[in-house]
């Protein structure tokens, strides 16, 4: 398995999210896809009526064209339940590449308006994916070259962080 691969392609993603995300002054992101087959990569938005219809169109788009692609990287809005039970604003990526043996979800928390990120990234899936614990340092320095890799993001990367 290509560690190196995923995990720069998870930081990408969560860099070009972040990117989006700090343009939006508090409105919805449209979910995406990025889907990579060599080193030819194509993004797919998904603009519908509602959220929930442009993230179902985004899943039958994936599971489509999952077949013909070397690797995919999927990215949405959503919220999930704090231990306090607050609410928090996160954004939720999923990646997968055809060694994996599901697709890798991932969360980074953050605040729409002002614009920030908050927290590291929290995986919900590493080991079940197919990855090690030997393997997280390997995988989280791939996903910092990643970041760094999107030049947009990466000039604004620490000041979106509280």
């Amino acid at each position: 398995m290509n560690i190196e691969l995923i995990g720069n392609f998870v930081g990408l993603t969560l860099a070009h999210t972040a990117f989006i995300g700090s343009g939006q002054d508090g409105e919805l992101m449209v979910p995406y896809i990025i889907l990579q087959s060599g080193a030819k990569r194509e993004v797919q938005n998904f603009e519908a009526e509602t959220q929930q219809k442009a993230i179902e169109l985004a899943h039958k788009a994936i599971d489509k064209q999952q077949a013909s692609v070397d690797a995919w990287a999927y990215a949405q809005e959503g919220v999930i339940e704090l231990a306090d039970g607050t609410k928090q604003d996160v954004y939720l990526i999923k990646a997968w590449s055809n060694d994996l043996a599901e697709p890798i979800e991932l969360y980074q928390r953050t605040q729409s308006v002002p614009f920030k990120l908050i927290g590291s990234i929290q995986m919900l899936n590493f080991e079940k994916a197919g990855f090690t614990m030997d393997q997280a340092e390997t995988f989280m320095n791939a996903l910092n070259t990643g970041i760094l890799s999107h030049k947009s993001a990466n000039e604004n990367w620490k000041n979106w962080f509280e």
